[in-house]
């Protein structure tokens, strides 16, 4: 009779162990810019494959994401408007998605620092890329720092030039 209880919590333990769980883990890919530096954190969600790598291609302003695909699946990704964005004018834009090279609908969700989007595949996809309008800082701060200290030289010899000659 003592080992009853026992039985009955062995056999709950081992129920739930069993049971599977469809929650889905976000996780979080770091994108650094080879420019200055800076790094980004990507949030994602993704099912059907693994994430091997995500590159910033700076002059198609996209973001190129490689995966292996085992399965079809669905990544749900999170980016920052400072790493990507999509912009005509003020108003935002439509990026555009390629799967494999191949144009492809998806779904989006849009806040004021972040945009999120949906995107479904097919099993043996191997790269995601999203296109926006613009990537990446244009100037990142070393460039700002070089342009200050250019303007200041400038002013400067612009100023002894002007007492040296007389004008």
């Amino acid at each position: 009779m003592h080992l009853r209880p026992y039985a009955i919590l062995a056999v709950l333990v081992l129920s739930l162990a069993s049971v599977p769980s469809f929650a889905q883990l976000t996780n979080s890919y770091t994108v650094k810019n080879p420019q200055g530096g800076q790094s980004y954190t990507i949030n994602y969600t993704l099912t059907g494959a693994t994430i091997s790598d995500v590159q910033v291609n700076t002059h198609d302003t996209s973001l190129v994401i490689l995966i292996n695909s085992t399965s079809d699946g669905n990544l749900v990704v999170d980016m920052p408007r400072s790493l990507i964005d999509a912009k005509a004018g003020a108003n935002d834009d439509n990026f555009i998605v390629l799967v494999d090279d191949t144009y492809t609908s998806f779904h989006e969700t849009k806040t004021g620092t972040d945009r999120t989007l949906s995107i479904a595949f097919n099993g043996g996809t191997e790269r995601i890329e999203i296109i926006g309008t613009q990537v990446l800082p244009e100037f990142g701060s070393v460039s700002v720092a070089i342009l200050a200290m250019s303007v200041v030289s400038i002013v400067v010899i612009s100023a002894r030039s002007r007492f040296k000659f007389g004008f």
